[in-house]
C-alpha cells in the first residue's frame, strides 16, 4: 500500500513517510514497515510484518506504473477504505461514486470478479485500467494504431485467462499502451494512448473507435473528475466522433445522390423535335 495511518490516525502517503516513525494499516490497524526503498522493480511501499493476518486479502499492485496513475489524483481519493457488512477493502481510487482500479501485475479472473462484486454491492460504478504495453497485436495488419484499424482488429499476443468472465454492465474497461500515432508531425514518436473497450475475452477484444481524437491519459483524468484546462473528456471525444461520423455519412449520401442524378441525366432519352 502507498498510504498508511500514523499514530494520530492521519493518512500519510509513502513519499512523506519517515523511516523511524510508526505507521499502521488502515484496514486491520496492525503495524506496518516501509519496504523496497532501494528497489528498481517495485516502488517503495508500506507492508505488513511477517505473519500478520489482514482482513484485506486482495493482492495489490506496487509497480511504478500503478503509483504514477494514483499520483494523478488528489490524496483524499487514493487508497480509500470501503466497508460493507464488516468487510473492508482499499480502492485504488474512489471519486464521484466511481471506483477505479489500475492493474499492471498479473491478476486472476476470480479476483477481478470479487472486486467487481464487492464494489458494485457497495453502490459504486467500477472502472478498470489495464497496462497493455507490449501485450497486444493486430491480427490482420502490422499497426496497433487505433486510427488505422477497425475496432475488432486488435487482440492479445498471448491469451489472458483473467478475462474469461462476464463483466457486469456497470464495469468499464480501458487498456493503456504505447504506439506511434497517425499525425505525421509526430512521426516515429510513441505516445501513451487508451482504448475504451466494448467487449473483452481471453483472446480478443473490441474497442470504441474514436475519431479524429485519440483517448489519452489526460482525457481519462478529465473524464473521472480531475479539472484540466483545454482537455476533452472521453464523453466529449465520443460526442465529437458521433458528429464526425454523421457528417461523413451525410457527405457520402450527398455524393451518392450526385452520382445517381448524373446517371439519370445520362440515360434520359433525348427529345426529338418534328416539324
Amino acid at each position: 500500500m502507498f498510504i498508511a495511518l500514523n499514530e494520530d490516525g492521519e493518512r500519510v502517503s509513502i513519499e512523506n513517510a519517515q523511516k523511524y516513525n510508526q505507521y499502521f494499516c488502515p484496514i486491520c490497524g496492525e503495524p506496518l514497515t516501509i519496504r523496497a526503498t532501494d528497489s528498481l522493480a517495485v516502488k517503495a511501499h508500506f507492508a505488513h510484518r511477517r505473519g500478520t493476518i489482514c482482513y484485506d486479502d486482495w493482492t495489490h499492485d506496487m509497480s511504478e506504473w500503478h503509483l504514477s496513475w494514483q499520483m494523478q489524483f488528489p490524496e483524499q481519493f487514493r487508497e480509500v477504505v470501503i466497508e460493507n457488512d464488516g468487510i473492508k477493502h482499499r480502492a485504488d481510487i474512489c471519486i464521484n461514486n466511481i471506483v477505479i482500479e489500475f492493474q499492471h501485475s498479473p491478476i486472476t479472473s476470480e479476483e477481478i470478479a470479487k472486486r467487481n462484486n464487492f464494489y458494485l454491492s457497495c453502490g459504486y460504478q467500477v472502472v478498470w485500467v489495464f497496462d497493455a504495453t507490449d501485450k497486444i497485436k493486430n491480427w490482420i495488419e502490422d499497426t496497433i494504431d487505433p486510427m488505422k484499424c477497425r475496432e475488432d482488429e486488435l487482440c492479445w499476443k498471448r491469451a489472458k485467462q483473467q478475462f474469461a468472465i462476464q463483466m457486469p454492465p456497470q464495469v468499464t474497461i480501458y487498456l493503456q499502451y504505447k504506439t506511434c500515432v497517425s499525425n505525421p508531425q509526430y512521426a516515429n514518436q510513441e505516445f501513451d494512448i487508451m482504448l475504451l473497450l466494448n467487449k473483452i475475452s481471453p483472446k480478443y477484444f473490441t474497442f470504441y473507435k474514436t475519431f479524429p481524437f485519440y483517448i489519452s491519459p489526460n482525457n481519462f483524468l478529465k473524464q473521472y473528475g480531475i479539472p484540466l484546462d483545454n482537455v476533452l473528456s472521453i464523453t466529449d471525444i465520443i460526442n465529437q466522433t458521433k458528429i464526425h461520423m454523421q457528417q461523413l455519412k451525410n457527405k457520402q449520401q450527398a455524393e451518392r445522390n450526385r452520382q445517381y442524378s448524373a446517371l439519370i441525366a445520362r440515360n434520359r432519352p433525348k427529345r426529338r423535335w418534328h416539324l
